[in-house]
């Protein structure tokens, strides 16, 4: 018998609003969450719970938790897809994770959804987005996308996509790159697929890694922190083309230098960093100092990226530079 598998998280999409109007969390079962909903194909519906929290509290550990469960689930040919319930605030760092540690030789997707409001509140897209995510779980038409983000009928590549509303139910866009393709009524239409499908499986322990964002006039002193906590990678989120003050240029140097990888992003919503600007704090002489450009990875997912990475035991400058142009 088909079945899918739906992965519960907690979130916004499995909570439920108190007497003061707060947000629970895991206060709404799947099984409740799923009832009334249209199961494409009769499937065979199958709840892993493994947690029930707001995903600003996920963790690495729980996120390779889902990664091995992920893995066995797929071991059943009779299951079509699988779909990840998840909180927003962490949803695009936490698909990209799912998305780097995908199986290989794999082609089922694994659809990862969540919602902005409570089941219990007026408007709600709980039921809607997960209705759209089972369509989309047991479509032939999303074999081949890995792991994406469905939210309000569009779906996404995690490495673009981006929460950019605090509140909206249209929460999340993919910038200049679009949607992969869209669900509507049970139909699933693609517009574009991910080029290069990544298969690492790191394991624990996960390294430290931080973001550090550039600002005007800023010293970076801070970074002096890392290389004394002993961090093994930190990301800089740096002006436009990859360019930071020199003083902080003058810090990434000695975070370098302390045997940290520094990994050069940039504040804008698209674009790349590239080596353009002969002055003390362009990206050029970061390079020079070892800083490895993440060229248009955000800051958050070259932070998701180096953890994987290192997590994998892929350590080599040169093989982090390579990961970096896929």
């Amino acid at each position: 018998m088909p079945s899918i598998h739906i992965i519960a998280t907690g979130g916004t999409i499995a909570a439920q609003k108190n007497a003061d109007s707060m947000a629970e969390f895991g206060k709404v079962s799947s099984d409740s969450l799923l009832e009334g909903l249209a199961i494409p194909h009769d499937c065979e519906l199958v709840i892993h719970d493994i947690s029930a929290i707001d995903s600003s509290l996920m963790t690495f550990e729980i996120l390779l938790k889902i990664t091995h469960c992920i893995h066995s689930i797929f071991m059943d040919k009779n299951v079509l897809g699988i779909i990840v319930a998840h909180g927003t605030d962490t949803m695009e760092e936490s698909a990209y994770f799912l998305s780097l540690c995908y199986p290989k030789n794999e082609k089922r997707p694994v659809i990862v959804t969540g919602s902005q409001r409570t089941g219990s509140e007026v408007g709600s897209d709980a039921k809607s987005n997960l209705q759209h995510a089972l369509w989309a779980a047991a479509s032939e038409a999303c074999r081949g996308l890995g792991t994406a983000v469905l939210f309000n009928q569009a779906l996404y590549m995690p490495k673009y996509v981006h929460k950019n509303h605090t509140h909206f139910l249209h929460a999340f866009t993919a910038q200049y790159y679009g949607m992969l393709g869209t669900v509507d009524e049970g139909n699933v239409y693609i517009a574009q697929e991910p080029r290069i499908q990544e298969n690492f499986l790191p394991s624990l322990p996960f390294p430290k890694t931080d973001i550090y964002k550039a600002s005007l006039n800023c010293t970076g002193d801070v970074l002096d922190f890392y290389a004394k906590n002993h961090y093994q990678a930190v990301i800089i989120e740096a002006f436009g083309r990859g360019n930071v003050t020199e003083e902080l240029a003058s810090n990434i140097k000695k975070l370098i230098d302390s045997g940290c990888y520094v990994i050069i992003t940039s504040d804008c919503a698209n674009g790349s960093v590239k080596a353009l600007y002969d002055f003390c704090g362009g990206l050029g002489k970061l390079i020079e100092y070892g800083a490895i450009p993440a060229f248009d990875y955000s800051a958050k997912k070259a932070r998701i990226k180096m953890a994987v990475l290192l997590a994998a035991g892929i350590a080599e400058k040169e093989q982090i530079l390579s990961a970096f142009k896929k």
